[in-house]
């Protein structure tokens, strides 16, 4: 990644690069021999991209204010992810998982459709 690449997409921290993504939670992977990891479908001007990133021991998951276990984690939720990027993979620093309202330029969650009914 060049440097210029790497001021778009978040900032140097040492011999690390911190990225941030938001998205809808296409998957929660939580098998016992391998570690957890999440995927986020994002969606840009340029099109549309799946992210897998690994959630380590010291990830961060909050619903609001409330922190939340990695099991409590919805497909379809719409999600703001702290990334740190190693060689070849991504670790979720912090995920903040967001409600979207009905008039949200993001889209509308199914919470929110329910609500204006």
């Amino acid at each position: 990644m060049s440097s210029r690449s790497a001021r778009l997409w978040g900032e140097h921290h040492g011999s690390f690069m911190m990225r941030m993504i938001s998205g809808h939670v296409e998957a929660v992977v939580n098998r016992p021999h391998i570690p957890p990891s999440i995927r986020v479908r994002s969606r840009t001007s340029l099109g549309t991209y799946l992210t897998e990133c690994v959630l380590g021991e010291r990830t961060s998951i909050s619903r609001g204010l409330e922190p939340v276990r990695l099991e409590d984690i919805r497909p379809g939720e719409f999600v703001v992810a702290t990334l740190r990027v190693h060689a070849g993979w991504l670790e979720a620093e912090r995920i903040d998982i967001v409600k979207l309202s009905a008039d949200s330029p993001i889209g509308i969650s199914k919470t929110g459709a329910q609500e204006r009914r």
